[in-house]
């Protein structure tokens, strides 16, 4: 990363019925954009549809995107007018995200990665103990005997 470029995350949500074919085109157009710009993109990832809190656009759902990438701090007013005119954004946010907070955020997933491989090791190692059927007691022949009788 050069010295007067930042690392920025942008979270964008678009409407949650569109198709997976319509969201990749929606991807690849903003990364086009990122490059067109030399914007250095680290990470995309696509988060997926969520039921939101309350409608945007009289949509309830939306598809979760995040852009992390390295910019000038000029290029976010370019890039956040580009947000406001796609009429397919339903909301966008983009943040700073300062080097000691990137450290913590990696830290943390690295060791909820490996909190994650220890348990699933752990439940692949564990074995099931085995049921156990509780046989029913017979009837004595003696109840049967004095029904009978009655």
């Amino acid at each position: 990363m050069s010295v007067d470029k930042k690392l920025y995350e942008s979270y964008i949500i678009l409407d949650g019925n569109l198709e997976d074919a319509s969201i990749d085109e929606v991807v690849l157009k903003y990364e086009n954009y990122f490059k067109k710009n030399n914007v250095k993109i680290r990470n995309t990832e696509l988060i997926g549809r969520r039921r939101m809190a309350y409608a945007m656009k009289k949509k309830q759902n939306g598809f979760y995107i995040c852009f992390e990438y390295d910019a000038k701090p000029q290029f976010i007013s370019k890039l956040e007018r580009t947000f406001k005119l796609d009429e397919g954004i339903l909301r966008y946010l983009t943040i700073f995200i300062s080097p000691r907070t990137y450290k913590e955020k990696d830290e943390y997933f690295k060791k909820k990665a490996l909190m994650i491989a220890k348990i699933e090791s752990e439940l692949k190692t564990e074995t099931k103990p085995e049921e156990v059927v509780e046989e029913i007691p017979a009837i004595p022949e003696e109840n049967n005997i004095i029904e009978e009788k009655l």
